[in-house]
């Protein structure tokens, strides 16, 4: 849980980490085989998850708790149920 603008700073930094470290994996395993990278980037990718949330709490963009994918508000948005129009 990140407390203060120190450890925020470290989380950022952290994500650098994790988004050099995927996209050396995209550069050297990727063309070579597809399944794994997306096995090998599983980890990386749930780590960036986490700190993204961690980010976005401390910031007051997301409640302590609550998933990203279960919020609503104005930086989702839900498309209509399917094979129905939207109203309005």
């Amino acid at each position: 849980m990140i407390e203060n603008d120190q450890q925020l700073e470290q989380a950022y930094e952290a994500l650098g980490d994790l988004y050099r470290m995927l996209a050396s994996y995209r550069a050297k395993v990727l063309p070579v085989n597809a399944r794994n990278y997306a096995l090998i980037a599983q980890g990386p990718l749930e780590e960036v998850r986490k700190l993204q949330a961690e980010i976005d709490v401390y910031l007051g963009l997301q409640e302590p708790g609550v998933m990203a994918s279960e919020q609503t508000g104005a930086w989702r948005e839900t498309p209509p149920p399917f094979g129905q129009k939207s109203e309005g």
